[in-house]
């Protein structure tokens, strides 16, 4: 398209995103911005940005552009305002329960795909050991053997108890943190490491099945595994994504994709990391006190209830960190969709 024409199509929302910063540069700073104002303000910003890209690339009127820098670099500044600002306990608190529990809900699919990958996998293993029990090995870590051997022997201890869950917790961790991590190789290790970790459960479940065990197993898991598991689904989730990003970065350059995916998948991690700490108390001061199996049940119950509650219950007003959409303008150079 010619500079007219380009000007003509992008004017409207180069002089709203103008207005929006005007606004914002009095003493209110960004707390003058309703929280419509905050929604449109990301969205503009990128979209100028990208529109800077483009005129730079197509050499059009020295003027325009600066014109454009400046814009884009005026609602950068703001944008930062909006990220920094109030104390760091406000920032951390609304993290967890504002953007947080928004940003898992607006990412779900991912999370779903790597529950499903971890169901899939649990039934695989389960109806392997049932039909062929000589097949436990391949689905329990050899720092687990000497635990589920007790457990298949009918010797199970509170200690050794303890010392299964503790070496579950930590297998279970380092799973999560690992699947994030593989996202980069593209997702692969990830679905393989969603699906390895749910096998590992379904073999356990059965050899309970097999030696008419579940009335201890579940009750000594249940109580911490539901945050635990829900953690993994989240790192599992934000490791897919990172995976997406590359194999599918649509309309970005790939390293631009991951930079934005990235943002949210790290941020994914760590919201998780309550429902491991939350899972890590549990294990250690309540898993093997010497309750009823109906009562560890009702508690896993209440806490399961509990945590999705607070992960998808709808948030109504959502803290806005509009620069988490967007890339700062020497970013933006190569996003222009080829």
């Amino acid at each position: 398209m010619d500079e007219r024409e380009f000007v003509n199509q992008k004017r409207a929302g180069w002089d709203r995103l103008a207005a929006l910063v005007a606004k914002a540069g009095g003493k209110q700073g960004v707390r003058a911005l309703s929280r419509d104002d905050l929604l449109t303000l990301g969205p503009l910003y990128r979209r100028v940005s990208s529109d800077l890209a483009y005129a730079r690339a197509h050499a059009v009127s020295p003027d325009l552009t600066t014109h454009l820098n400046g814009l884009a670099g005026r609602a950068h500044a703001l944008l930062y305002e909006a990220e920094t600002s109030g104390s760091p306990a406000r920032s951390v608190l609304a993290f967890y329960l504002y953007e947080f529990p928004a940003l898992l809900q607006k990412r779900v699919g991912y999370f779903l795909v790597a529950l499903a990958v971890s169901v899939l996998g649990g039934l695989f293993a389960y109806w392997l050991v049932i039909t062929q029990p000589e097949k436990l090995d391949l689905f329990i870590p050899a720092q687990l053997r000497a635990s589920v051997e007790m457990w298949k022997n009918g010797a199970v201890g509170g200690s050794a108890q303890a010392e299964f869950s503790s070496q579950l917790f930590i297998n279970n961790q380092t799973v999560g943190l690992i699947a994030f991590a593989s996202g980069l190789a593209g997702g692969v290790l990830t679905v393989y490491m969603m699906f390895e970790n749910g096998a590992m459960l379904g073999a356990m479940a059965a050899l309970m099945t097999q030696v008419h065990r579940h009335n201890t197993f579940w009750p000594g898991i249940l109580p911490h595994g539901i945050a635990e598991l829900t953690a993994i689904f989240i790192c599992g989730g934000a490791g897919l994504l990172l995976g997406k990003s590359l194999l599918l970065p649509g309309d970005y350059a790939r390293r631009d994709a991951l930079k934005l995916a990235g943002l949210d998948a790290i941020k994914l991690v760590l919201g998780s990391l309550p429902l491991f700490i939350f899972a890590g108390i549990i294990e250690g001061m309540f898993s093997h006190l010497p309750l009823a199996p109906a009562l560890r049940y009702t508690f896993a119950g209440v806490n399961g209830v509990m945590w999705y509650l607070y992960l998808f219950l709808p948030r109504r007003n959502v803290p806005v960190s509009p620069q988490n959409d967007s890339l700062p303008p020497k970013d933006k150079k190569n996003l222009i969709p080829s």
